[in-house]
Order: C-alpha cells, then structure tokens, then sequence
C-alpha cells in the first residue's frame, strides 16, 4: 500500500518508487524532488481504491475524513474526478480546475445553476454530479449562432421567445409546445410529423432540470437544444446538449 502523509491540504508521497509508480499510471500532481505532491481530489479517488494509505500526525485518515476536509468545490470535483478515472478517462486537477486529456470539464452540483454565457469555444463538456457520488457527463456543442433582434431578450415572455426561437431557425421549421416532454417547444423540420429537437431558452439552468430533458429528449429520439443570450453583443447561441454515455 502506499503511504501519503497529509501536509497543507496536499499529499506527499515521499517513497521515489511509489511515486514512479503513480506517475506511470497517469497520477499527475506536482513533483518535490523525485517525490510526488497530490492534491486532495487524486488522492480521494486513490484512498477508494484502496491504493494509498494518507496519513496525519501519525493517524491514518479514511476516505470520509478526506472528504470532510474538503471544499463544496473541491468536494465536487473530487466526485467528477473519481468518475472519470474508473471509466478509463484521463482526468487532472490543475488550479482547481478540472481537465480530461486537455479539455475542460466544468463540474456543477445536480442543484446549481447552469450559466450557457460561461462556455466558450464550439464544444465545452460538463460534469452534473450529486451528494450520492453519482456523476454524468455531458456535451455542449454550439450548433447555430445569429445575431440578436434589437430588444428582444431570452428571459421575455413567452411570445417573444417563440419569436426568438422563431428568427433563429429556418423557414420550414414548425414550432409547437413542448410542454408534454418538459421544453418549452419542440420543433419539427420540413413536414415530418415527429418533432427534431425539443428546446428551451434562457442563460441559467438548473443542472437537474438539464438531466432530466436531456434524458427525456434521447430516449424519444429528439436533440435536445438550449438557446443562451449573449447580453453584450445580443448574439442567440443554440447548444445542442448530449448525455455522453460512458
């Protein structure tokens, strides 16, 4: 078993070869010497694996005593973290913030809420994960963009987000209510009687509420798309979000 000992909210591996060790097996963290200094996330996820033994003051610390230690944040990212790592993804803590093979994972509590005007770029991925240590990762890839109507805003009523949702899709679109699948519409492309996507608008979403439509909209076969409002430039985002199955 390898031994840490717990020192300013890090852990040290102090033995060269146990260090090697993690290293070789994708445990990154930051090197002392030919030691190896883990943050707090690494070494949960190894504690449960009954991989590493940490230490304070000549106590041994149990997973649930690590835990305690943490921050929400810190807490949370450990969750996403362990997830990754037990279905074979690459993941790392770098400043706080979580990475898998170079790409950003934001993590957020099943009871936070989502803000669309975050993300950047044409893909970002996100973890939504729970107090029960369950976690579920998803895509959020930018499949339109058009420019704003001068006035017209994502939170208005729900006339004007028809509207909205209106300007931003072809001609031969058809948009109904979504009521029956949880969305505010769903929209039909051409004249096929089953609806494409399911959709709602705004810039902040609660993360359960995410969950539950994206679930909905693929197990009846529908794209799920979020409509975001950036307040600067009045420019309509439409993300089209996936439970990525891992």
């Amino acid at each position: 078993m390898i031994k840490g000992i717990l020192r300013r909210r890090r852990v040290l591996v102090e033995d060269e070869a146990d260090a090697s060790t993690l290293r070789n097996k994708g445990y990154t963290g930051i090197n002392v010497g030919r030691n190896l200094s883990l943050d707090l996330s690494t070494a949960l996820d190894l504690a449960l694996r009954k991989k590493i033994s940490v230490f304070r003051g000549g106590a041994e610390l149990n997973a649930y005593q690590i835990q305690r230690m943490m921050s929400s944040e810190e807490r949370k990212t450990a969750i996403a973290f362990h997830f990754l790592k037990v279905k074979g993804m690459k993941p790392s803590v770098r400043r706080g913030k979580l990475y898998s093979s170079g790409k950003r994972i934001h993590v957020f509590w099943d009871g936070d809420q989502v803000d669309f005007t975050s993300f950047a770029g044409k893909e970002s991925l996100a973890a939504v994960v729970d107090s029960e240590w369950s976690c579920l990762l998803y895509s959020f890839t930018v499949i339109g963009k058009r420019r704003g109507v001068s006035g017209n805003q994502v939170e208005d009523g729900l006339e004007d987000r028809r509207g909205i949702l209106a300007n931003n899709l072809g001609k031969s679109s058809r948009i109904e209510s979504g009521l029956k699948f949880g969305a505010e519409f769903r929209v039909y492309e051409g004249k096929s009687s089953h609806a494409t996507f399911l959709m709602t608008t705004g810039n902040a979403v609660l993360a359960r509420d995410i969950v539950a439509r994206v679930r909905i909209s693929q197990s009846v076969r529908k794209r799920f798309v979020q409509i975001s409002q950036d307040q600067k430039s009045g420019t309509f985002r439409l993300f089209e979000i996936r439970w990525i199955r891992k």
